[in-house]
């Protein structure tokens, strides 16, 4: 893969560049992204950047964009990494694997560059990049799996990393650079510190099923809302045409607004009709009556289109495909559901 290995070893900033060559400079330096903004005025951006063995770093500001990487990205790759995305000014949204979040300056997020992820930035927005090849950092993967795209705090050993790259960035700005001891050294401190950080972010996976959505998000909706809005996606998890605009006319709202009510919990729509659909899912491959159905068939009874794409986003969900769900937690065993 020819993403971090070109980058130099020495620190290099940029600026005032065109997104035509901010968009050259993140692909050869970084990782192959879609790149889109709105209007083709000029683009602000200023960044530094360095390697430390075989990890990268990046301080950039930036106008506002969106960034993508795409399933013929990842086919094209040779290995994956790990990004992870320190919100230092700004706002940026996340997305991967069903998960979707604002992070607000002090928050952060990881990203598996394996599958397909996106980003959007608001103008001015300042952020801290670190990329790590997944084969170095092989006790992150479990936590990737189910945080990728949320939105973590900026705390504990997440809070010293990231100010260690931000030392190493101004170091080098001032030239004094770390020789390659130091850089071993350095890269196994971050991946050790962000283990520890995704350890303490990362919620213990199911089969406790209930992990707090609806009580987050009736402190942001109101109990009245979010029962109406829990009831009505429960009654129509069967109908593919379940959506966010669904949403909206039950709560007599315009889609944007409905939207924006979502954004303030740092969740989409979307998403949460997944989670609610994935919720029920496990419960009838643990038994709840559905033991005589095959796995389509529950898949197809609550809404999804396609049986393949119900396996994936099930294994991205709970960590095991949903054959391996119905054999682990046959007639209900293990299994807590909190309303």
């Amino acid at each position: 893969m020819p993403a971090v290995q070109s980058l130099p070893q020495n620190m290099t900033r940029t600026t005032n560049m065109t997104f035509d060559q901010w968009r050259e400079a993140i692909d050869t330096s970084f990782l192959p992204l879609e790149y889109s903004r709105q209007g083709r005025g000029p683009f602000h951006c200023k960044a530094s950047y360095a390697r430390f063995g075989a990890c990268a770093v990046a301080d950039m500001e930036v106008d506002a964009h969106r960034v993508a990487r795409e399933p013929r990205h990842a086919a094209a790759s040779d290995a994956g990494f790990f990004k992870i995305f320190w919100q230092l000014s700004g706002r940026s949204r996340v997305a991967q694997r069903g998960n979707e979040a604002s992070l607000e300056p002090g928050m952060w997020s990881i990203y598996d560059t394996a599958q397909p992820y996106s980003i959007e930035m608001a103008d001015r927005c300042r952020v801290l990049v670190l990329l790590v090849p997944q084969e170095r950092a092989f006790g992150w993967r479990q936590a990737a799996a189910s945080l990728g795209g949320r939105a973590l705090r900026g705390e504990g050993a997440a809070r010293i990393a990231v100010s260690a790259l931000g030392a190493l960035l101004h170091d080098a700005c001032a030239g004094h650079l770390l020789d390659q001891q130091g850089q071993l050294v350095l890269q196994d401190s971050m991946v050790a510190l962000m283990e520890t950080a995704l350890q303490g972010a990362h919620a213990p996976p199911p089969p406790a099923l209930g992990d707090g959505t609806d009580a987050v998000m009736a402190r942001h909706l109101g109990e009245a809302r979010i029962n109406r809005i829990a009831s009505f996606v429960d009654a129509h998890l069967h109908d593919p045409e379940l959506s966010a605009q669904s949403l909206a006319a039950v709560l007599n709202v315009s889609r944007r607004t409905l939207y924006n009510l979502f954004r303030e919990f740092g969740q989409t729509p979307h998403a949460y009709i997944l989670s609610r659909r994935l919720r029920q899912a496990a419960l009838r491959l643990s038994g709840g009556g559905e033991g005589g159905r095959s796995i389509t068939e529950i898949a197809f009874a609550l809404g999804f289109a396609d049986a393949a794409h119900f396996s994936r986003v099930f294994h991205e969900r709970f960590g095991m495909s949903p054959s391996q769900w119905r054999q682990q937690h046959a007639g209900g065993r293990g299994v807590a559901v909190r309303h």
